[in-house]
């Protein structure tokens, strides 16, 4: 190699170099997990104390999508505590119409009261999700979790997609030994397209505006899709989402000790299949079960149960489940008309 080649290679990696130094110092969105929740009402015969403080929090809203505000379902008139709850954490752009009616129907097979959340910024305006933070749905995740276990004494925590991946967040947490079982529809580990990956790094804000700009938008499958999902919103609000996602695929799950079912179909356009099943692995739960759903009517295979995008499968993800839960003891004997186990149209292991 000639003095003039050698000189110019050396200049070429000194300038990457450079360069990798420079992208490696770049500012990070930073999640700062220190949630501090107030003191949650006890649900008691006769007490509408915790539903009083649901409905005056979302009050201070006057742009919620009606359906979309955070909800308690009894399961018994009284508002007695139940042996179990169910809380449900929706994905990222959706509400807790998401897939109902299954967890009304999984609360009715247990006798357990719900709890619905409403993630920050989520079930409004666009410019509302926005202005959310990861911190906020951090925060959402461990209140829907005090008000779960106000409402009974154990709690069963469902998820679906960026849901998941805050259930997975709480099954980490001080107070993970209140959950009996997690249930995660396709958990939100990493998207599909690995390049949004970038925004979770450095300089993320700034290669969200190069990349994607300053808006974001898909086409909702049918009408009620548009009514209850946020189709268009700042993409700045993907950054917190992609942060999120990393600091729980990069924490340690082989310290969850709670048991676990994962749903996925291995043709999920939204989330990647490879990524669900990695971080499945590592979890350290000595019961678990991971389920492929072949025959989801959404079109993304996403979302894989409810009557807006997957009603033909509701029936077998609500069978999954409890004999998921019906193995771990959590499921009351079997009454007439209760829904079957699992159909022959999906595979475990």
């Amino acid at each position: 190699m000639s003095r003039r080649l050698r000189i110019a290679s050396w200049l070429l990696a000194a300038l990457v170099a450079v360069a990798t130094v420079v992208y490696l110092a770049g500012p990070a969105y930073r999640i700062d997990a220190r949630i501090a929740i107030p003191p949650v009402p006890q649900a008691g015969p006769g007490s509408d104390a915790l539903e009083r403080g649901l409905q005056d929090s979302e009050a201070r809203f006057t742009d919620i999508v009606p359906g979309a505000e955070k909800a308690i379902v009894w399961a018994h008139p009284d508002r007695r505590r139940t042996r179990l709850s169910v809380i449900y954490l929706h994905g990222y752009t959706a509400t807790r119409q998401e897939v109902a009616p299954l967890c009304d129907q999984l609360a009715a097979a247990l006798g357990a009261n719900l709890y619905y959340t409403r993630l920050t910024g989520h079930g409004r305006s666009p410019a509302a999700l926005g202005a959310a933070e990861a911190d906020d749905w951090l925060r959402d995740a461990a209140e829907a979790l005090a008000i779960g276990q106000a409402l009974g004494e154990r709690v069963i925590v469902v998820g679906t997609s960026t849901g998941g991946t805050l259930a997975l967040w709480l099954a980490q947490q001080p107070r993970a030994s209140a959950i009996a079982a997690q249930l995660l529809i396709s958990p939100n580990l990493g998207p599909r397209d690995e390049r949004a990956t970038l925004l979770a790094g450095p300089w993320g804000r700034q290669l969200q505006r190069l990349l994607i700009g300053e808006e974001y938008r898909w086409q909702p499958a049918n009408e009620r899709q548009a009514v209850f999902w946020t189709w268009r919103y700042p993409a700045r609000a993907l950054v917190p989402m992609m942060a999120l996602v990393k600091e729980v695929r990069d924490s340690p799950l082989e310290s969850v000790r709670v048991p676990t079912l994962v749903l996925h179909s291995p043709d999920d356009a939204v989330v990647s299949p490879a990524r669900i099943e990695a971080a499945y692995a590592r979890l350290g739960s000595s019961a678990k079960r991971i389920v492929t759903v072949m025959d989801s009517g959404d079109r993304s295979h996403h979302v894989l149960a409810g009557d807006i995008l997957s009603p033909q499968s509701t029936r077998a993800v609500l069978g999954t489940m409890l004999e998921f839960l019906g193995g771990l003891g959590l499921r009351p004997a079997p009454a007439a008309g209760q829904p079957p186990g699992a159909s022959g149209s999906s595979a475990s292991r």
